[in-house]
């Protein structure tokens, strides 16, 4: 399961697992992305202010991407399999949020927080090695496709942040120098 289904994070995630043949379920923000993230290659998911919860029926899940945080964590829980990996990445609704440990424990949850800023420089050339042996020939196939939502120009950054800002984005934008 991912949350923000949608995002540059979501999109890329989704064919990943479609790649590596692994399902995914995603929470997204209206109708018209689901439907994107379904085209992408999602097996389905939920519009997060109509029914955030019914994700939980399509669990339980052995991974969870989460770049929400607190406001999810009770959810998380909820869906998340036995001996499941949830892995946050974000902080979208905050950084408090309180947990059931007795459930962390029950079932024996991987809670991992990652962040590629604070990653030595040791451990990003051993990530981009990987990724150049097993993801960027994916892209050479045709099996993963850069989701560009928009292109800026770098001069007018402040516009593509008020768009990032306005949550309507599906993929990624770019700025553009020169």
């Amino acid at each position: 399961m991912l949350h923000a289904g949608a995002s540059g994070v979501g999109t890329a995630a989704i064919q990943l697992c479609n790649a590596f043949g692994n399902p995914v379920w995603v929470s997204v923000g209206s109708a018209e992305r689901l439907a994107y993230c379904e085209k992408l290659g999602a097996q389905g998911g939920v519009v997060r202010h109509e029914n955030l919860e019914a994700l939980v029926d399509f669990g339980p899940f052995d991974v969870i991407l989460d770049p929400v945080g607190a406001k999810y964590s009770e959810l998380n829980l909820k869906a998340i399999a036995q001996d499941g990996r949830w892995v946050l990445i974000g902080l979208m609704s905050g950084k408090d949020a309180q947990l059931d440990l007795a459930k962390v424990l029950a079932k024996r949850v991987h809670l991992i927080g990652s962040t590629l800023r604070s990653r030595d420089d040791a451990f990003k050339a051993e990530l981009l090695a990987d990724l150049a042996m097993n993801v960027w020939p994916l892209f050479e196939e045709g099996r993963l496709d850069p989701r560009l939502d928009r292109v800026f120009d770098v001069r007018d950054a402040q516009a593509a942040f008020d768009e990032l800002g306005e949550n309507q984005i599906s993929g990624k934008i770019v700025l553009t120098v020169g």
